[in-house]
């Protein structure tokens, strides 16, 4: 899968846009989501300089996302649900949304409606 990639702390171009990148496997109780929208935000880049000590790279950062429920085993989610997705350890605890899809617990998504394409 495609995603950008950070391998240690540092400057913009420590960022690597990578097409091998292995695709999540949504656990039990987890929803694995085709990332349609991320954002950009202060708190990614603190990590990225490696003002976030708890954070092992090489990892995928993004702390948000909007998306599609691709598989969602144990939860309420169902598959083509649109969701969005907030923080509770993506992109530090385990990798985040500046991917094709990420993988997050039921409990940190939020199924949406809306008319946007």
């Amino acid at each position: 899968m495609r995603a950008v990639v950070i391998k240690r702390p540092g400057n913009p171009e420590v960022l690597e846009v990578r097409d091998d990148w292995p695709r999540p496997e949504p656990e039990e109780g987890s929803v694995l989501i085709r990332v349609m929208a991320f954002g950009l935000n202060r708190g990614e880049m603190y990590t990225r300089l490696g003002h976030s000590p708890s954070v092992t790279f090489p990892r995928v950062l993004g702390i948000e996302c909007a998306g599609i429920v691709e598989a969602a085993p144990g939860t309420e989610f169902e598959s083509g649900q649109t969701v969005v997705a907030t923080t509770g350890g993506m992109g530090r605890a385990y990798d985040g949304s500046y991917a094709e899809f990420v993988s997050v617990p039921a409990k940190h998504v939020h199924a949406v409606e809306t008319t946007l394409d």
